[in-house]
């Protein structure tokens, strides 16, 4: 099904003194989401994508009710928990670090080019002039939705994390407390009521919003990474990016704080011009540092909302610190990704984790010091 355009460039600007590049930008919304109370989305869906080959200079998305609005209201994460969101191209991904699986396996993992969840109305993607992603319509595009209910729900928390005595799925293996196996697509966790009628069905979307340039001449074409801390890319090494992880209970490890931490090797000269962290609930912050010298290169730190209006939940991250002044990396050279949680608090049905299934990931557009290919069966799909 195809996506719902609101408007064809319904902001440009041209060329005006000073040399100030014209600009497009457009708003989509995905087919429409019927969720009943407790209901779990988490399936890929076809989207719209502007047409040609453009240049990505920023990208922004949220879920809005599927309503009489024009721009789409939108959803309190205390409703419907926006678990994350990933935007990519069905055969063209990023650049790694965890796509080498495919080589083998044909199985590609955190293969996207823009996604977030919970922060997303707080964490807006935009890239300086003269960069952009550079991509073309020979692929089609393709939003992984993950979306969750949270209507009458017994416990919130543990809904939003998947934990698995709250969905009803069987852990796939022994000791699996929960995380995205345990949220299976139209699944529902445990709630209040048993019964509902077509009349508790609330309908929603994805609103995205995409900002780009058409003259790829003026463009520094960029390339994606992300690094996930539960895997590792070395020279010597490379160990599967497992996506998820759990965080123990303060009584279990005698401290407040729960680091994890990984390596990686960048493999070609460049600079990294923009990068932000993706965490969830419990996250304190994500950094990335150069292993030689220790030096922090981008500190993403999770923000929580105080309030009850949207963007301002409560006990949720609404927004990350983002890294847009860049640094500059060399082929093989070695970075830390270290992320801390906060091991109090949390679940309450459980004695011996205070979170499951979290994330911690830091995603980086970077440009070559060489021209890359750009995404596209015209010219090859970065490598």
């Amino acid at each position: 099904m195809s996506a719902i355009t609101l408007f064809a460039c319904a902001m440009s600007t041209a060329l005006v003194a000073g040399g100030k590049p014209k600009e497009f930008n457009q708003i989509f919304f995905s087919p429409s989401i019927q969720l009943l109370p407790g209901q779990i989305l988490k399936h890929p869906i076809d989207i719209d994508f502007p047409p040609g080959e453009i240049a990505i200079t920023g990208f922004t998305a949220d879920l809005v009710f599927d309503d009489d609005s024009e721009i789409g209201n939108p959803v309190p994460l205390t409703q419907t928990y926006l678990h994350h969101w990933t935007v990519q191209q069905r055969i063209n991904h990023n650049s790694g670090f965890c796509d080498y699986e495919a080589k083998r396996t044909g199985n590609l993992k955190l293969s996207y080019l823009f996604g977030v969840g919970s922060e997303s109305r707080g964490t807006p993607i935009a890239f300086e002039s003269p960069y952009g992603l550079v991509v073309n319509d020979s692929d089609k595009w393709a939003v992984d939705l993950h979306a969750i209910d949270l209507r009458d729900t017994i416990d919130p928390l543990g809904c939003r994390e998947c934990l698995c005595q709250e969905t009803g799925v069987k852990p796939r293996r022994k000791g699996y407390i929960g995380g995205l196996a345990c949220c299976e697509d139209m699944t529902r966790c445990r709630t209040h009521s048993t019964s509902y009628t077509k009349d508790d069905i609330v309908s929603y979307r994805l609103r995205y919003n995409v900002t780009w340039r058409e003259d790829i001449e003026n463009i520094t074409p960029l390339y994606i990474f992300v690094m996930d801390v539960t895997g590792e890319l070395s020279h010597t090494e490379e160990r599967a990016c497992m996506i998820e992880y759990d965080i123990p209970r303060f009584n279990n490890t005698g401290s407040e704080i729960y680091r994890r931490n990984s390596t990686f090797f960048f493999p070609q000269d460049g600079r990294i011009i923009h990068a932000v962290a993706h965490l969830h609930s419990g996250a304190m912050f994500a950094e990335a540092s150069r292993a030689s010298s220790g030096e922090v290169v981008c500190r993403g730190d999770a923000i929580y909302g105080t309030g009850t209006t949207v963007g301002n939940e409560e006990g949720y991250v609404v927004a990350i610190s983002q890294c847009p002044e860049g640094w500059q990396v060399r082929k093989g050279e070695a970075f830390n990704l270290d992320v801390f949680y906060n091991t109090t608090g949390g679940l309450t049905t459980r004695s011996d984790v205070s979170h499951v299934g979290v994330m911690g990931y830091m995603w980086m557009a970077a440009a070559r010091e060489t021209t890359p290919k750009r995404i596209g069966k015209k010219t090859g799909a970065q490598p």
